[in-house]
């Protein structure tokens, strides 16, 4: 299990641990991969230990989605079931709600977040070819360098591996918000028709003449 439990109310106060526990702590919210990985060793400090935890659930204010100047943005802490409760993206980003409808049984859409799945970095994470289709960023701070925002297709490196230093923290994702004459949707194979990890999936976003 973790080595260790800290449970910040200010996201400053969660930056400030972050900047002294580095690879040693890593950054929980619904917890639905991450616990598992690390039970099963799969999460690791640079020494080979299990890392501990830094859980952002009681920080106020990291669940929200809303569209600002034309962007729409996605809070760190915003689940896969608040994606597709969402007027807003249901009307506007179509593929991201129906890939989160997609998503696992009901208990782990309720906990497990949009943030979560890009920094887990699996190929069967279905919310990343949505947003990479949408042309999404993701935004990530730390003490020492501020913030900065990295686009999703090159914000995940490879399998399992994201642009992410050891003293950043996620707090963000935003896309430009669709055109009114944009539509577009989201389709997956997996070997059943639910409660399957991808095989293939596809997302399409169009923007008609």
């Amino acid at each position: 299990m973790y080595a260790f439990y800290h449970s910040p109310a200010t996201l400053d106060e969660a930056l400030r641990l972050k900047a002294e526990l580095g690879d040693r702590a890593r950054i929980i919210a619904g917890a639905t991969d991450l616990l598992l990985e690390i039970e099963r060793g799969v999460r690791k400090t640079p020494d080979g230990d299990a890392p501990g935890v830094i859980d952002l659930t009681r920080i106020p204010g990291l669940a929200e989605i809303c569209e600002e100047n034309g962007v729409i943005y996605l809070g760190p802490l915003v689940t896969h079931n608040q994606c597709v409760a969402s007027p807003l993206l249901v009307e506007q980003a179509f593929p991201l709600a129906r890939a989160c409808w997609e998503v696992g049984a009901p208990q782990i859409r309720n906990r497990g977040t949009i943030a979560g799945n890009i920094i887990t970095a699996s190929p069967a994470n279905d919310a990343v070819v949505p947003l990479t289709a949408l042309g999404a960023g993701v935004t990530v701070r730390s003490l020492a360098r501020g913030e900065r925002t990295v686009a999703l297709a090159a914000f995940v490196t490879g399998f399992r591996k994201v642009d992410l230093a050891p003293d950043e923290i996620v707090t963000g994702i935003s896309f430009p918000a669709p055109a009114p004459n944009t539509s577009g949707t989201f389709i997956k194979l997996g070997l059943r028709r639910a409660q399957a990890i991808s095989v293939l999936s596809v997302a399409v976003v169009v923007e008609r003449a």
